[in-house]
């Protein structure tokens, strides 16, 4: 699978009608800032998403082989991060709002929808992504810290912890600084020896 960009943001549309698929796939490429995959079928997706990062999967819930229904159950197994919604008709109304009630999906619409409240949802989606995606990037940029300081600390008990004069200046134990940097590897010496 594909790492994603930060920025960038896929969705991929499924429906067993081509000319549905190109509809909807003008409206949102015109749109939106989403690269934009379509299949037409629930196997045809469920390849795509094991090749690409799909953040948005769209869609119909009456399919043969594999409904809707059926394609955002395996989705959220095997892809949970990626957000799911429905494209239904009247007569499968009742099928959409089990699927949400089960958590399963975050939104339907019927159709024919809004194409405005449509594109609405998707930004306020693609929103909702690109903030969890910059908050996990924060979140393993500080567990790299705090793996590279207690690394430090248990490799050079005492490295880290410094004192503070009365003035509030730093205090630097020199001889024990150089104890540290005498015995680091070389790379280490190295970039000390710049400083």
């Amino acid at each position: 699978m594909t790492t994603p960009d930060t920025e960038t943001l896929t969705i991929l549309f499924v429906d067993d009608e081509p000319a549905v698929i190109r509809a909807i796939s003008r409206v949102v490429i015109a749109q939106t800032p989403f690269n934009v995959l379509t299949a037409t079928s629930g196997e045809e997706a469920l390849g795509l998403m094991r090749t690409s990062n799909v953040d948005v999967l769209v869609s119909d819930i009456d399919m043969p082989q594999m409904t809707g229904l059926e394609l955002v159950r395996l989705a959220s197994r095997e892809f949970p991060s990626t957000l799911r919604i429905l494209l239904t008709g009247a007569a499968t109304m009742d099928r959409a709002v089990n699927a949400i009630n089960e958590g399963e999906v975050v939104r339907f619409f019927t159709k024919p929808f809004d194409s405005d409240r449509f594109i609405g949802a998707l930004g306020e989606l693609g929103e909702r992504i690109l903030r969890l995606r910059r908050e996990r990037q924060a979140e393993a940029q500080r567990e790299r810290r705090d793996e590279f300081l207690r690394w430090i600390e248990d490799r050079y008990p005492g490295a880290l912890t410094f004192e503070r004069s009365e003035n509030g200046e730093v205090v630097i134990n020199v001889v024990r600084l150089r104890t540290y940097v005498d015995s680091a590897p070389p790379g280490v010496r190295a970039v000390v020896g710049t400083l």
